[in-house]
Parts: C-alpha cells; structure tokens; sequence
C-alpha cells in the first residue's frame, strides 16, 4: 500500500511540476499563451486561446473526427463554473496524471519491482514531449486522454481481459486514429508460439473488433457532419508533409531533432541495457513491439504529418515505458561499479574528455537546433537539450570509454 502511494505521490508532483512549466510568467505554451491579437495581459489559463483551438477542433476535420477530448472539455465546463480553457487544462493535466498510475501498474504487471516501476513512471514524465505537452510546436490536445486509453488496452491485453480491451482500444482509436499503428506489436505481445490455430484466430478476432468499431463510428461520424469531401481532401493533402517537413535546412534540422527529443534517450538506454545480453523473454517481445511500431510510426509521421510536432514520435515508447525504471536502475550500478574500480588517472582523463564532449555539444546545439515556431526565451527546450546532452555524454564516457582496473562484476 505504501509503495503505491508513493507511485500516486510521484504522479501528482511530476503532473503539478509539468503544469508550473506550462503556466510560469516566461512561458508562453497553449495553457497561458499570450498574444497581442486575443489578449492584453498575460493570462494564467489563456481562455481566449485555448477557446479558439477547442473550436478548431470541432471544425476542422482532421481534429473534428476525434471528439472525446472536446466532449471531455465541454461537459465539464457545461456541468460547472469552469470556462472552456480552464476545462481544457483540467481534463488534460488530470488524465496526464493517471498515465502515472497506468504506467506503474503496467510496469508491475510486466515483472518489474516497485522501485523499477516508480522510476519509469518518473522517466514517463520527463519524456521531452510529456513534460512540454502543450507549448509550440508539440501542440499536445488529446495526448493525455488518448495514453491513458492506450495503456488501459495494453493492461487488459496482457490480463486477456478481451471486452475490456475491445472497450478502452476502440476509444483510443475515436481519440486518436494513430492506435492503428500499434496493432501489429499487440499481435506480438498477445500471441504465443506452438498454439492451436483456434487460438490465434480467436485473438486475431479480438484484436480487430475495435477496427470494425472504430470503422463503424468513423462513417456514422463523417456521414453525419456531412464531411466526405472535407475528409478526403485533408487525407490527400497529409502526403504533402514529406516535402514541408524538409522544405529547407531549417525544417530538416527540427524534423531531425524532433524524432531525437522524442525517442533518443529511451533508446540509447535500452541500447545499452540489451548489449549486456540481459534482456529476459519477456522483455525481449516487448522490444520487438516497440521496434515494430517505431518502423511504422516514424515512417507515418515523416511522411503524412509535420515532424516538428515531437509527441508524434513518440507513439511507440508506449511498449518501452514500463519498462525504463529498471532499465536505469541496472545501467546505474553497472556504472557504480566501473567507478568504484577505476584508477584516479583514468577517471581524471575521462572527466576532461566529458567537459569537452559537454562543450562541443552545447556549442553545436546552440548554433544549429532551430524552432521555426515558438521561441527560445519563452520555453525551457534548451534547457532540457543541455540536461540531457550532459546526461548522454556521462552515460557514455563513463560506461564506454572509462577502463577499470579490472573486469567489473556485473551488478543486477
């Protein structure tokens, strides 16, 4: 009981935490946004603008097919004194906190131990596209809903709980299409191997209800809004993104650095993790899963949708997620230990070398990572790119370069 008060305890401040980030006086994200066009003073919640996007959403129809959000928003205001962008961030920082909570217990669920699983759900929030959810050119709307969704389906998957799975992917799809692009690795993770055909063709008929679901609702939808020619031509026109997104060098450069801010870390940590051949069976379709839909995903993002938006890429950490807690935990001792063991002149040298490595990418990233939306001075994002390039060159240096004395003893 009480390791799972402290998983709620580290949901609620990472939560409260990213939510500060949003609305603190040199922010300018979606939640606070002030601009000379809708409002005078810089506001605490930008009702104006986030009134604005809320109606985009429900015109536009790209956005307008994916409701539950919206419905979300406006019930709340309609059944209380909340305005429209009060509600927004109500729903929003509410469901993002109960991802917290669906990631600890998925962790758990998967094997890991409760310490493991309180650091994943720390690592969840300090994922690049969490912790700046709603400032340009992230621009998060249903995110928080749509993880919590999708979460929610991979516990009942790994439960064999099929109505429950049936109920939570199809909302995660009405919430967002993209869960489509999951389907193959909960194929992977749902099936075993030297099964009777009728199991396989059971599973596979569970794991394609919520399509039919999802395909059943989108026709209703469309055909109800009369948006048929609307539809078609939004999905027509998404195959023209390739070409925005590296338009020029400016674009290439944030497209590049979108899908490294989105999936980077989490991957050189799980790199490093497997290279000591630790990784169980378990662990090992979890990963195929994840690569599989980072193949798909990357692909889907660079080719139909602007890569600048980093949570785009970020769709597939869904498979990795759980698991990231321990990663860390075991890549921290192993590297414990090649401290502990090496000599004084050896640690010297790889501390010159880690200024320098710091350094140069500091000197890089300053001249050469660009926003073509938002601004510098009103977000932390080179804040978070110094942390982290800081965070991977330590990691490096110390675990690949440093030499022990002698063998190190590896540390579980």
């Amino acid at each position: 009981m009480k390791e799972h008060l402290v998983a709620l305890i580290i949901s609620l401040a990472f939560t409260l935490f990213s939510l500060y980030i949003h609305v603190m006086p040199s922010s300018n994200s979606m939640i606070n946004l002030k601009t000379s066009n809708l409002s005078e003073e810089k506001p605490f919640i930008s009702n104006d603008y986030l009134t604005v996007a809320i109606t985009y959403h429900k015109e536009h129809p790209a956005f307008a097919k994916r409701p539950l959000t919206t419905y979300l928003v406006e019930k709340l205001s309609n059944y209380s004194s909340l305005n429209l962008g009060t509600s927004f961030t109500v729903i929003n920082f509410f469901f993002l906190f109960l991802c917290g909570m669906v990631i600890y217990y998925c962790s758990i669920l998967i094997g890991n131990n409760k310490i493991e699983a309180q650091w994943s759900i720390a690592l969840f929030y300090l994922n690049f596209s969490v912790l700046f959810a709603f400032f340009p050119p992230i621009y998060s709307y249903d995110e928080p809903l749509y993880y919590f969704l999708i979460f929610l389906s991979l516990i009942s998957l790994l439960h064999g709980r099929w109505i429950l799975y049936v109920l939570f992917f199809s909302l995660g799809l009405i919430t967002r299409e993209s869960g489509l692009i999951l389907l193959p690795s909960f194929a992977i993770l749902s099936l075993s191997y030297q099964k009777p055909a009728s199991f396989y063709l059971k599973r596979l008929f569970f794991l394609s209800v919520p399509i039919i679901i999802y395909a059943a609702f989108l026709y209703i939808f469309i055909s109800k809004n009369n948006i048929e020619e609307a539809s078609k031509q939004d999905f027509l026109d998404r195959f023209s993104h390739f070409f925005g997104n590296f338009r020029d060098l400016k674009f290439t450069v944030e497209s590049i650095a979108s899908f490294i801010l989105a999936i980077g870390l989490q991957s050189y940590l799980l790199y490093c993790y497997a290279s000591r051949k630790l990784l169980s069976t378990t662990e090992k379709r979890y990963i195929t899963a994840f690569i599989l839909a980072l193949i798909i995903n990357t692909l889907v993002v660079i080719l139909t949708t602007q890569a600048r938006e980093t949570r785009l890429f970020a769709l597939p950490l869904v498979f990795l997620s759980p698991l990231l807690g321990k990663y860390l935990i075991r890549e921290y001792k192993f590297i414990r230990n090649k401290l502990l063991r090496a000599p004084k002149n050896e640690l010297l040298r790889s501390l010159l070398l880690l200024a320098v490595l710091i350094s140069l990418s500091l000197i890089i990233t300053n001249s050469f990572y660009f926003q073509t939306i938002g601004s510098p001075a009103e977000n932390l994002f080179d804040e978070y790119i110094a942390v982290a390039a800081s965070l991977f060159f330590s990691h490096f240096v110390f675990r690949f370069v440093l030499k022990p004395n002698d063998a190190v003893a590896v540390m579980d």
